[in-house]
């Protein structure tokens, strides 16, 4: 399962990350239906994320390069992905779509409080359900820096770890996409989901699934990807296994279970038997009523697996509010400090009244 991701990076680093993998992007222009994507380090559902799919173009006419996976005389509209020494390169276009897939023959009302955002491997390999129609032409990859997940600790307290890559490069998870019209604006709105399978081993302490990671520009990636695979074949479900990559685990900051929130903090280690809060824990108490907010962890949200048409589940019905970022600035203490040219002037006191200072001067002359 996968219910929470970070993602802050703007989408000219995006670009270039994935181009220094081999993988050229193009920005996409879709009717100016597509939003700019969602910056945070905190990125839940409904949030408009990055995903990588195939120019339409490249299904016919449009492709050049090089491209190569394994050798295979079918052609690829028979239902063979392995195309070994085909000079092609595919273009790819990055997206702006909302995470929480919604089937094009979905309501319009269900838009867009309600989508699915994970799809389990095994249910993509029977025929009929929601994905049957979506699985074979609307494949994509949803880009990421890393995931969160929360570790069951005792009775009710759970701790969220950040699970990234080792060596720092993009996480690429497998996705599918869809987009449903809506006749009265003339617009879409594009959804994805990301495929989960069981986690390997290093992620097992932490949880049973997973989400599906490719190397960017690896021929999984490509064969994912390729535009005139138009049907749903054992190659492409062998693609579908855990991650056999190194992973970096660790615990973060709890208040990643904030919906709105965003603080680098948030991916960054926590120091093991140390304070969540570090030198924070060493200055007086500051009131803030926002921490009173009992933190959410995915699970608490909505079930966010599914595998056909019957178990299209409400997101939560609590709306998101804007992203707040945390800031040192907010936690200083008002200065007791006050300027010379704002001290108060004491007026003189009225004749035959006397002052406290005028016993100590009048005791001072008697001496």
């Amino acid at each position: 399962m996968c219910g929470r991701y970070s993602l802050a990076l703007p989408l000219s680093l995006i670009q270039q990350m994935l181009a220094d993998d081999g993988v050229e992007t193009e920005d996409a222009a879709l009717d100016g239906s597509s939003e700019a994507h969602h910056q945070t380090y905190n990125f839940a559902p409904g949030n408009n994320g990055v995903v990588c799919r195939a120019n339409a173009s490249s299904s016919g006419v449009e492709i050049k390069g090089k491209c190569h996976f394994a050798s295979d005389n079918k052609s690829p509209r028979e239902g063979s992905s392995n195309l070994e020494g085909r000079d092609e390169v595919i273009k790819y276009n990055l997206q702006s779509m909302k995470w929480g897939i919604l089937p094009s023959w979905s309501k319009q009302n269900d838009a867009p409080n309600r989508g699915v955002i994970n799809c389990r491997d095994d249910s993509l390999r029977t025929t009929g359900g929601m994905w049957q129609s979506i699985k074979a032409r609307k494949r994509c990859i949803v880009v990421a820096q890393g995931f969160f997940e929360w570790l069951n600790v005792s009775g009710k307290e759970k701790r969220p770890y950040f699970i990234k890559r080792k060596d720092g490069h993009l996480m690429c998870f497998a996705g599918l996409w869809d987009s449903i019209l809506h006749q009265d604006a003339g617009t879409r709105t594009y959804t994805y989901a990301i495929i989960t399978t069981d986690s390997n081993q290093q992620l097992r302490f932490l949880h049973h699934r997973m989400p599906v990671i490719f190397d960017a520009g690896s021929k999984e990636f490509h064969q994912w990807l390729y535009p005139l695979q138009q049907r749903w074949t054992d190659d492409l479900q062998s693609l579908l296994k855990p991650f056999q990559g190194e992973l970096d685990i660790y615990p973060v900051n709890r208040n990643v279970g904030r919906v709105g929130r965003s603080s680098p903090s948030f991916i960054v280690p926590l120091i093991q038997n140390d304070d969540e809060h570090g030198i924070i824990h060493f200055f007086p108490k500051i009131s803030d009523s926002s921490t009173a907010e009992k933190p959410e962890t995915p699970d608490e949200t909505r079930k966010c697996e599914s595998d056909d048409e019957h178990h299209l589940v409400s997101s939560s019905s609590r709306r998101y509010l804007p992203e707040r970022t945390e800031s040192p600035k907010k936690h200083e203490a008002e200065s007791c400090y006050t300027p010379p040219s704002k001290k108060r002037r004491t007026k003189p006191a009225p004749q035959g009244i006397q002052r406290i200072t005028d016993f100590f001067g009048q005791t001072q002359r008697d001496k």
